[in-house]
């Protein structure tokens, strides 16, 4: 059943297209996610879909009742009903001041006990712990209708998404499947394109080359000798004549091919971001820090206690649990030097917290980094790129940032810095997908450790070779394997390049087998043809 359908929607700032998209239809029982970098225009979207915000063109249909969750917006409080408060564990005394997550709860709980059959949601679970995001993925799931949603948490996007909407560049691209499936189509729509680019280059470069002969040849015909007589002459005269048009025929034909071609334009690469070694401070050390027996309190509070393990240089080390057990407390009792916890002298710790107390207001994000950083400028606006600062961005001064940009270039700052021990509190708070896996994949390259804290599911499998967990007042350590894991996406990852290649090579076989009257040829085609045939089946049975 339809629920909604926008046609022929238009939406510009200035001169600036924010979201332009023929067709997007909603049907029940759909849960789709609307993922892209911040300032794509996700927001848009959403109050466009929910009539909030007036498209410059096209129309919006709604066939049913709906239920609108925008972003947190923590003076926005309404009253909840008891049932609702009971459910969601929510304070209901009168007047009281809800944080960001019982906010969010409250306005959760709301529209999925309302008579809506729709929910479109704006970052929901933005302000929500481990705990709350598997309540919402449960209510979700079990919501008798469809689901709209705006998130950056991709593990919650790989949990309940039937389809994903990919906002970039004022057009919308449709995905079928989780945010797994997407990133999987979209890797291999990449790999297609760099195959495409590929063939084209070729095959221009090959008929570039082609004409050049052609024109060479042209220009080195020669003139009659003057020992010819006029008849000779003439007759030599007329001979490469015809030989000179018949080659300038042959180039401006082949530059009439070229100019048919259908252009490729080369796919947008990144950088990748390597760490030169020989200037980083390694540690040589068999520990880099070690717990022994350690207890955390918080006032009268018991936190956890009694805690012994070792870091070694090189782990990635995730922090977990329930907010308020002693995450962020760790965090600072290793940076403190509390008892019990032992550091090796050639630490460095770079500590990353949400205070931001590292940066000056006064000076601009390169030059904030570049104060305490032991790389090269061009190394740091590599960097900086990576994670959305680009070009004239890095001369910003920081008292014009915005929260997310701030957060971000405190981060760097400290990643950056001349340290060989990170830790780092909700490093990927504010930070929108496409930011994560850029963050994700420069902390992989990192050559020191980290120890960070996050609840970020995706965030914390992707990166953590250890984990640090507390809970019911203890905290225990653990290695992770994900070795397998890492080989067999690689091994998946090349074998979708390889049937991509296959792929294009079939459809270049047809093309020849259409055209050729050359029976020795066309035999030969069709066997390539039965060989790739047989190369693809045997690819498809591994996926």
């Amino acid at each position: 059943m339809l629920l909604l359908a926008a046609n022929k929607i238009e939406k510009s700032y200035g001169d600036r297209c924010i979201i332009k998209v023929d067709s997007l239809k909603v049907y029940n029982g759909e849960r789709i996610g609307i993922v892209g970098k911040n300032g794509e225009g996700k927001s848009t979207l959403l109050k466009i879909l929910v009539n909030e915000l007036e498209p410059d063109h096209g129309t919006v249909q709604i066939y049913c009742p709906i239920a609108y969750i925008p972003q947190l917006d923590a003076s926005d409080i309404n009253e909840i009903s008891s049932e609702l408060v009971s459910q969601w564990r929510i304070p209901n005394e009168k007047n009281c001041v809800l944080s960001g997550g019982e906010e969010t709860r409250k306005k959760i709980a709301a529209a999925v006990s309302s008579n809506a059959k729709l929910i479109i949601a704006d970052e929901p679970t933005s302000h929500l712990d481990v705990q709350g995001v598997e309540k919402f993925e449960k209510e979700t799931k079990e919501f008798n209708g469809a689901v709209v949603i705006i998130s950056h948490d991709r593990e919650l996007l790989n949990t309940i998404c039937t389809s994903i909407w990919e906002v970039d560049s004022g057009g919308i691209h449709c995905f079928e499947g989780n945010y797994h499936d997407y990133i999987e189509q979209n890797q291999q729509l990449k790999n297609r394109q760099w195959i495409e680019y590929e063939n084209y280059t070729k095959e221009k470069q090959r008929l570039e080359q082609a004409a050049l002969e052609k024109s060479k040849k042209s220009k080195s015909l020669k003139k009659a000798p003057s020992r010819m007589g006029n008849s000779e002459a003439r007759l030599h005269k007329r001979s490469v004549g015809q030989k000179k048009a018949k080659l300038d025929k042959g180039v401006r034909a082949i530059q009439s091919r070229i100019e048919q071609l259908e252009i490729k334009t080369k796919p947008k690469t990144e950088e990748k971001i390597v760490f030169d070694r020989t200037h980083f401070n390694q540690l040589h050390s068999k520990t880099a820090i070690s717990f022994d027996r350690v207890t955390a309190t918080l006032g009268n509070k018991m936190l956890f206690l009694d805690f012994s393990g070792s870091i070694k240089p090189g782990e990635k080390v995730a922090v977990i649990g329930k907010n308020g057990v002693g995450k962020s407390t760790l965090l600072n009792m290793i940076v403190s030097g509390h008892e019990g916890i032992s550091i090796a002298k050639p630490v460095a710790i770079g500590y990353f917290h949400q205070q931001l107390e590292n940066l000056d207001e006064h000076k601009s994000i390169l030059e904030n980094v570049k104060e305490a950083s032991q790389y090269t400028e061009q190394f740091i606006r590599t960097v900086l790129s990576r994670l959305q600062f680009k070009r004239e961005d890095v001369h910003k001064k920081v008292a014009m940032l915005s929260g997310g940009e701030r957060v971000k270039t405190a981060l760097i700052k400290v990643l950056l810095g001349n340290y060989n021990v990170l830790l780092l509190d909700e490093p990927t708070n504010y930070l929108d997908i496409h930011t994560k896996e850029a963050l994700q994949m420069v902390l992989n390259d990192y050559p020191g450790t980290i120890i960070f804290v996050s609840h970020d599911r995706y965030f914390v499998k992707a990166m953590a070779s250890h984990i640090i967990s507390i809970e019911n007042k203890m905290a225990s350590f653990r290695e992770i394997d994900n070795s397998n894991d890492a080989s067999e996406i690689e091994m998946k990852h090349e074998r979708e390049v390889n049937l991509i290649a296959v792929d294009m090579d079939l459809t270049e076989i047809i093309s020849k087998l259409s055209i050729t009257s050359n029976i020795v040829e066309k035999n030969l085609l069709e066997e390539k043809y039965l060989e790739l045939l047989r190369i693809k089946n045997e690819l498809s049975k591994k996926k």
